[in-house]
């Protein structure tokens, strides 16, 4: 059997072809997380067995090897899963919760391993010592290798949330967490999970609530045409409407509340992002709301008592009735300040509609903030004059950052999505591609950044979250994971992203302390520092960008640290 202790940011695969570098030493601060990974492999299949349990594989006839971590540090230990990326290479990503696990030849045993560091453990170095045993099913174990790792811990503090300053936006995909689950939408269970999901994204500074005030506002991404992958991806509004006997129409926000409460209680309440009543897309083959008097075809679903059915809002005056309900309900929370009315890529035939349906929204209310992320640079000119928080896509942000930094100066936010190839948060992306976003959203000069799936599962994410695959890289729709015990998994990839976020913090504080001296460790850092030359097309990457080592970022943090340090 052969042992590796790796850099946090390693990611194995099926296709791997070259032995792993490894490390002697993580440093961490307080307030913050060591983190390392542990592989294994004889190109057999094995189990694996974290601590002194029980646990015998499907087939008895395999070899049982047990793990044992010891260290004075606190130490947590999971699993690393493996999805299908490009080419039929698996990747691993989701940490598990199960402290057993069977792996193939084919793959390393992959096992994360962090050391939460909090204020209260003193600076200094802390021996840890891997030991792993090996049985036959009854028999005795017995130690077959040891590896050691030295955790240094530094004495930098960070503070209680670093991600404070920092504007991550991860649109949330509530009615995709209830179906994923299997529990009734807007549920007890459900909020359960929406908890869940808020203090996942609090932890790595999210500010942003999506609400869904329109139903199906994405018509579920094309999920009733592509059929490569079953998906179901509809997202449902969180407002109840009905329409009395006596024709009045009248809003039932409990729903929204609670997701707001929830939300908020976990500490996401920056920003309020309401989706489904400006540039709702309209795909080829969805029936609409074909007579509804409004340039766009919103879709808001009533119960009618006179009736008894279920119908859709189609007279000017009901929706602009509705409209203005749910505005007023906003202001009557005291929040209205924090509302941002959001469209998601408008497109150049749709810029006329898209100007006569926010002429009828301030015509209800002309103090409505506009949000509206951009993929195209035609419309992003178009449109800029009106819209109060830009986000623009990678492309779009590296050829305009400038220019609305001084129109939009701290409203913007830049995004990646589908694309660029690089550097990106796919499934098959080095991983510290992730971790770079911290320093993009810096270098651009943004208040944060933006990404549109945190859950947007396909309807067998525990085993494969592949949909789409033409128009979607893998590992787009999500960055957490669905677990069979009722609870969220995270990735290596969002463990990048907390990372990245620390090195956004720590950039501020070295900037503030020494301006010119920081400015020349990102350039030496970025080698390329003119954003103009980072993409050859829209699509497409400069390839000789981006080319950090893990060895790369830990000089580069050191760096950083030196500098705060002259600062206290």
């Amino acid at each position: 059997m052969k042992a590796f202790v790796v850099h946090e940011s390693y990611k194995a695969t099926t296709g791997f072809n070259s032995v792993p570098v490894e490390i002697e030493e993580v440093r961490v601060s307080q307030n913050s997380f060591g983190a390392c990974q542990l592989l294994f492999h004889d190109g057999r299949k094995n189990h694996f067995i974290l601590g002194k349990e029980f646990s015998i594989a499907d087939a008895i006839e395999i070899p049982l090897y047990r793990i044992e971590i010891q260290s004075d540090l606190p130490v947590k230990a999971q699993f690393v899963e493996y999805y299908y990326g490009n080419q039929d290479i698996l990747f691993a990503d989701k940490l598990i919760d199960q402290t057993n696990r069977t792996y193939s030849g084919d793959r390393f045993a992959s096992l994360y391993v962090e050391f939460p560091i909090s204020e209260d453990i003193s600076a200094g170095d802390y021996p840890v010592t891997i030991k792993l045993f090996r049985s036959q099913l009854t028999g005795k174990d017995q130690l077959v290798l040891t590896k050691t790792l030295k955790v240094t811990v530094n004495d930098h503090a960070f503070p209680a949330d670093p991600a404070k300053a920092f504007n991550l936006n991860f649109w949330q995909q509530p009615s995709n967490l209830a179906r994923s689950f299997d529990v009734p939408l807007w549920s007890e269970e459900h909020f359960r999970l929406i908890g869940e999901m808020a203090s996942s994204l609090a932890a790595i500074g999210q500010k942003a609530v999506t609400v869904i005030a329109g139903e199906i506002p994405w018509k579920g991404w094309f999920n009733y045409i592509v059929k490569d992958y079953p998906a179901n991806l509809y997202e449902y509004s969180m407002i109840r409407v009905k329409k009395t006997i006596a024709g009045q129409l009248i809003c039932d926000f409990s729903i929204l509340d609670r997701y707001l409460d929830c939300m908020f209680a976990a500490g996401v309440d920056q920003e309020i992002d309401v989706f489904g009543l400006l540039g709702v897309w309209q795909p080829p083959f969805f029936p609409l709301v074909k007579a509804l008097e409004h340039p766009e075809k919103l879709v808001i679903r009533y119960y009618n008592e006179a009736e008894e059915t279920m119908d859709f809002i189609q007279q000017k005056a009901d929706l602009q009735e509705y409209l203005s309900q749910v505005f007023a309900h906003f202001k009557a929370l005291g929040v209205w300040d924090k509302v941002r009315i959001v469209s998601d890529e408008p497109k150049v035939h749709e810029i006329a509609t898209f100007n006569a349906s926010l002429a009828e929204l301030k015509a209800i209310d002309e103090t409505i903030q506009i949000k509206v992320a951009f993929d195209k640079e035609d419309v992003l000119q178009q449109l800029l004059p009106q819209i109060d928080y830009p986000v623009t896509s990678y492309y779009c942000t590296c050829n305009n950052y400038e220019a609305l930094n001084q129109s939009h100066s701290g409203k913007t936010q830049y995004y990646v999505c589908n694309y660029p190839d690089k550097p990106n948060t796919f499934l098959h992306s080095p991983i510290l591609e992730t971790r770079l976003q911290g320093l993009l959203a810096h270098h651009f000069k943004t208040n944060g950044m933006l990404r549109w799936a945190y859950n947007c599962w396909p309807e067998n994410a525990r085993e494969d979250i592949r949909y789409n695959t033409s128009s979607l890289p893998i590992g787009d729709l999500c960055f957490i994971y669905p677990s069979n015990s009722g609870h969220l998994l995270l990735s290596l990839r969002y463990k990048q992203l907390q990372r990245g976020i620390e090195d956004f913090y720590l950039i501020k504080q070295a900037e503030a302390i020494m301006p010119e001296q920081t400015a020349q460790l990102i350039n030496d850092f970025l080698v390329v520092t003119d954003p103009k030359e980072w993409m050859l097309d829209s699509h497409t990457s400069n390839p000789t960008v981006f080319h950090q080592t893990f060895s790369d970022y830990e000089r580069f943090r050191q760096s950083l640290l030196a500098i705060v340090q002259t600062g206290k």
